[in-house]
């Protein structure tokens, strides 16, 4: 009788283990999926949201493969600007006549767009002395790239958050710069 009360406890304790590890990864993906939801209510511009599931290495085990799922929603947007700006860090193509305007190690930090702003911070391998001819024909590379997007109308340029003393600080990058901007953020 005895052995059996013991099996019967352990089976009550196993199966109250399962069921409560369920209800925490429902409550999970509850959870997920209300930010989830909230993001694209919030947002106005829902044909503008990518919902893209990333995967990740879901195992407690070192020896065993297993991924699960997140989802992510990403901004078309930004996802070009940033492709954009990566193409212009990669150069033009080999067979061109044209010279690149950044150094090839140079790295976004971070790219995000808001009220029609690009907020682009690369890394410090960007800061390269240039002439101010060279630093004119880089600002208007990268405006005029990026403002080829619908939602973005100025950039707001910084390297390592830092927007003055950059380049051969020739312009003020204090304020975001449209295509009509760029002459006007010349210092004088």
């Amino acid at each position: 009788m005895k052995k059996f009360f013991i099996t019967f406890l352990c089976f009550i304790i196993t199966f109250s283990i399962l069921i409560l590890s369920a209800c925490d990864k429902k409550d999970n993906l509850s959870i997920n999926n209300n930010e989830k939801e909230k993001i694209i209510a919030l947002s106005k511009e829902t044909d503008n949201l990518l919902d893209l599931n990333i995967y990740f290495n879901s195992s407690k085990d070192p020896n065993t493969v297993e991924i699960s799922k997140e989802s992510r929603i990403i901004k078309k947007d930004e996802l070009f600007a940033e492709t954009i700006i990566n193409e212009l860090i990669k150069g033009p193509s080999v067979k061109s006549n044209l010279t690149p305007i950044l150094p090839k190690n140079t790295r976004i930090i971070s790219m995000s767009i808001k009220d029609n702003i690009a907020y682009l911070n690369l890394s410090e391998e960007a800061n390269i002395e240039m002439t101010s001819i060279k630093e004119e024909t880089c600002l208007k590379s990268i405006v005029f790239s990026l403002t080829q997007i619908s939602t973005i109308n100025k950039v707001k340029i910084s390297i390592n958050n830092k927007d003055s003393g950059i380049w051969s600080n020739n312009f003020d990058l204090s304020k975001p710069i449209g295509k009509d901007d760029i002459e006007n953020a010349r210092k004088k």
